[in-house]
């Protein structure tokens, strides 16, 4: 029996606001710091990228002996989260004793893709109930899903984890992990560097217990941790220093209290994901809440009110740090405009030179209006400003399930986003699209999804990059006339046509290659030129023969599109080096 529970599932349904008003004021009134204090906060930004774990925490707690000479109210916020509740896990998961293997997916198909995005890959064919991914800094992309499933005398959700290592031209089943109640939301993080890797997926259940899921990504060791009891929703990201000892993350997330209460908190570096400290009110009751990381510090989160529906913004310049949350901003007020999902990203530049936006769902309050797009940005600090009210495209279509993502590299403002396009009346098979921020505006929307795909509009798609710094999409199709998400698509932008295998008998091995690409054909090869994914030829050689090696050790790790010519005729294969 399927029984399909996804966190906001209705793709246009609010949360039921609660029977309270939004609190007001902060929990906690900070007072004004001392040179000390400003001396501590400084050096824990210069610690980001050059300081070892023990430095970064020996930090923390010299600021919070600091605070302690001023106010032991603001040095209490400085604390660990306890919490005596288990992980809902079950590794190795199996379904009446039978694990089903690992599988690799290929492109497959004929080419049928709109403009130069590349043919939807079907990942998994069954159901799926929510979508999210992320790309390591070498290109290795992480696709996480889960199922809510009740079967077997029992509820029993899943997890499922999909990786490719080189650049999404095959994907292979990873993991696949029991839930022991039913999941509301994940979002994965890729913790990568220099030491050791990691895959996190944070979690809520339904029992509102907020989980961290770790793997290695060299062994597959698995652990977990209960961050906090009586969450309900939450938004996470990380900073990037090169050690992963130092990369620790961040959380904004919704805490029953007296309402769905707005807390931030952080984990402490060396724990790699868990450890989680320093956990403070916002003051107000918030719903669908989301969180961004920037650079040297810079935190920002953004919510709606529980009760009056108005859209907040918060920033933080000391890496969650109890006592650096500014006031929250009231950007929009509910009682005119309903903002529906938004979705909240920081470029990396620093502060006060910062670029943030908010990605989001608008229609007039109280309404039964079409939603269409809300793109709100911040500029070196100032208030937020409305640079695009984005159209749907007509009466009969909803702009819904917006997302975003940035890449981890200095001084960027390329901001990947995308959305579902909801065909309200379903005459018509709804789509998603790719939409990037360039640092001012949206640049024109790009559609992903081919024709005779009808994309699932109940919960995002989960936009990011490949290595080579083009979008890249995974998504849902459908089934049961559009009621339940079903089969998991991933899509990416090419630049070039690639033919795969338009010779019979040529092969090029290995790919990924690390110093040496050997080629072998029936025929002669005349001519082999690579390319960069952006089209300027990087290397050129004529070898005249059958079975040639070329030496790319030169090239930087990434992805190329080599042309090979054998009878005066040519074809383009994408190749990966290492």
């Amino acid at each position: 029996m399927k029984n399909v529970i996804t966190f906001l599932m209705c793709s246009l349904c609010i949360i039921t606001g609660i029977a309270q008003t939004d609190l007001a004021g902060d929990s906690t009134i900070i007072p004004q710091r001392t040179p000390e204090l400003d001396a501590l906060y400084q050096q824990a930004k210069a610690l980001e990228q050059n300081g070892t774990a023990a430095e970064i925490n020996a930090n923390r707690l010299a600021i919070k002996d600091a605070w302690q000479d001023i106010d032991a109210n603001v040095a209490a916020l400085y604390k660990p989260i306890v919490t005596n509740r288990l992980p809902e896990t079950v590794e190795n998961l199996s379904i009446n004793g039978v694990y089903i293997p690992s599988e690799i997916f290929e492109r497959d198909g004929t080419p049928d893709f709109p403009e130069d995005w590349d043919t939807d890959r079907l990942l998994r064919d069954d159901y799926i109930d929510a979508v999210d991914m992320d790309v390591t800094a070498e290109g290795d992309i992480y696709i996480g899903v889960y199922e809510n499933i009740i079967d077997f005398g029992g509820t029993f959700d899943s997890i499922f984890l999909y990786r490719s290592v080189d650049a999404g031209i095959t994907f292979q089943e990873w993991k696949k992990v029991g839930v022991t109640a039913p999941m509301r939301k994940m979002q994965i993080i890729s913790m990568d560097g220099d030491g050791d890797d990691y895959l996190l997926a944070y979690l809520v259940t339904e029992s509102e217990n907020f989980q961290a899921w770790r793997w290695n990504m060299a062994t597959g060791a698995f652990d977990a941790q209960v961050i906090a009891s009586d969450v309900t929703d939450f938004g996470v990201d990380r900073n990037y220093p090169l050690t992963t000892a130092t990369q620790r993350c961040f959380a904004t997330y919704e805490k029953t209290t007296g309402c769905t209460e707005v807390f931030s908190a952080r984990t402490s570096t060396g724990t790699y994901g868990f450890g989680w400290t320093d956990e403070v009110s916002l003051g107000l009751c918030g719903q669908q809440v989301e969180f961004t990381y920037g650079i040297n510090g810079a935190c920002y989160t953004t919510f709606t009110g529980a009760n009056s529906g108005s859209l907040y913004a918060a920033a933080n310049t000391n890496y969650n740090d109890p006592a650096s949350w500014d006031a929250n901003e009231n950007i929009i007020n509910g009682a005119t405009t309903e903002v529906l999902n938004p979705t909240i990203r920081a470029a990396r530049l620093p502060l006060p030179s910062d670029k943030v936006i908010i990605w989001a769902s608008q229609r007039a309050a109280g309404s039964t209006d079409n939603y269409n797009g809300l793109g709100l940005k911040r500029i070196n600090s100032a208030p937020y400003a409305n640079f695009s009210n984005f159209p749907s495209g007509g009466a009969d279509w909803n702009i819904a399930h917006t997302d975003s993502w940035m890449r981890k590299d200095n001084n960027i403002d390329v901001i990947r986003t995308s959305y579902i396009r909801d065909n309200i009346s379903d005459t018509q098979f709804d789509t998603n699209r790719s939409l990037t921020f360039n640092g001012t505006d949206f640049d024109p929307f790009e559609p992903v999804v081919d024709a005779g795909i009808n994309a699932f509009d109940g919960f995002a798609a989960a936009s990011a990059e490949t290595g080579d710094n083009l979008p890249c999409l995974a998504f849902a199709g459908t089934s049961g006339g559009g009621t339940f998400g079903f089969g998991l698509y991933f899509d990416a932008k090419t630049v070039l046509a690639v033919d795969e295998n338009n010779f019979e008998g040529f092969k090029f091995y290995p790919n990924p290659a690390q110093d040496i690409l050997n080629l072998s054909a029936t025929n002669t090869i005349e001519r082999v030129s690579i390319f960069s994914l952006l089209g300027q030829k990087i290397m050129e050689t004529s070898p005249n023969q059958d079975n040639p090696s070329i030496n790319v050790a030169s090239l930087s790790q990434g992805v190329y599109l080599m042309k090979v010519m054998i009878d005066g005729k040519s074809a383009t294969y994408k190749i990966i080096k290492q």
